[in-house]
């Protein structure tokens, strides 16, 4: 998840690098690779985030998941205006130009890139029950209470 944060981030970024002269083609195939990573770890990060939730608390956690979603959706749209309004206003100019874009992809990129120290604190076993590699857990509260 790491490498793949890591590419993803770059994907987001790559826009900074399209000028009136790049074919259209290339950033057909560049956006469709970028969504394809994204895709990647958004299913990955789904999947980890269901992991070690019980059956009796899967509807809260789903509830609770798609609310973080489109949360974090909105605070990215809000963050990519804010770093667009900052390009502006620190050129001082009154409209948007081609060139301030680059900057606020590249910001954009930076900001997923940190997602990386997220995933770099997982554990190296994270995940191995819905990947199938191991036997399933036991709820964590429910192995604390059979210790007693």
């Amino acid at each position: 998840m790491v490498s793949n944060a890591l590419v993803a981030a770059s994907m987001i970024s790559v826009p900074a690098l399209f000028t009136p002269a790049t074919p259209a083609f290339l950033m057909l195939v560049a956006l469709l690779v970028g969504g394809f990573f994204r895709s990647l770890q958004f299913t990955a990060v789904n999947a980890l985030g269901y992991a070690d939730v019980d059956q009796a608390r899967m509807s809260g956690a789903t509830s609770l998941a798609s609310v973080a979603q489109q949360l974090s959706l909105s605070v990215g749209v809000s963050v990519a205006a804010l770093a667009l309004e900052s390009i502006l206003a620190a050129r001082g100019g009154a409209t948007l130009q081609a060139g301030d874009f680059p900057i606020a992809f590249a910001i954009i990129g930076l900001i997923s890139a940190a997602s990386v120290f997220i995933f770099a604190r997982m554990a190296p076993d994270a995940g191995e029950e819905v990947s199938g590699h191991v036997g399933p857990r036991p709820d964590p509260v429910t192995a604390a209470r059979e210790r007693g």
